[in-house]
């Protein structure tokens, strides 16, 4: 073959590929799945973050490209309690429990192409109850 026709060939294989990062799912569709398996991860951006008092941080992400939230814990240090994540719009309510072991964590996402909300609950290692609220730029 060629030079320039294998280039070609080569070309014609890329824009024929399906893109691995496609979203399984759009709008309400995404409501209570797993962001990262729908393909929702990629290119999301983080829209508010809150401490945690039992060590790591509370991420509301947002998914341009499904138009959905959810709440990401990041290098939780673990507690007493498993995690209970609620992420929230005006019009739709999505809530997921996590262990409360040592980690990263997230919830299912919520479509909320506005304002939406998320808080985790959770028990800290000392044994307090403890709220971590988060807030979208658009509420």
């Amino acid at each position: 073959m060629k030079p320039t026709a294998l280039i070609a060939a080569a070309a014609f294989t890329l824009i024929m590929a399906p893109d691995a990062q496609a979203a399984s799912c759009g709008g309400r569709g995404c409501n209570d799945k797993d962001p990262v398996s729908a393909g929702c991860g990629s290119g999301s951006t983080t829209a508010d973050t809150a401490p945690m008092y039992a060590g790591g941080t509370a991420e509301l992400r947002w998914s341009p490209g499904c138009r959905t939230n959810w709440v990401r814990i990041s290098n939780y240090s673990g507690g007493d309690s498993a995690l209970r994540i609620t992420v929230w719009s005006s019009s739709d309510h999505v809530g997921f429990v996590a262990a409360g072991t040592p980690g990263n964590h997230w919830g299912n996402m919520v479509y909320a192409p506005g304002c939406a909300r998320g808080e985790v609950l959770y028990v800290d290692s000392g044994g307090v109850h403890r709220t971590a609220r988060l807030a979208s730029s658009a509420c």
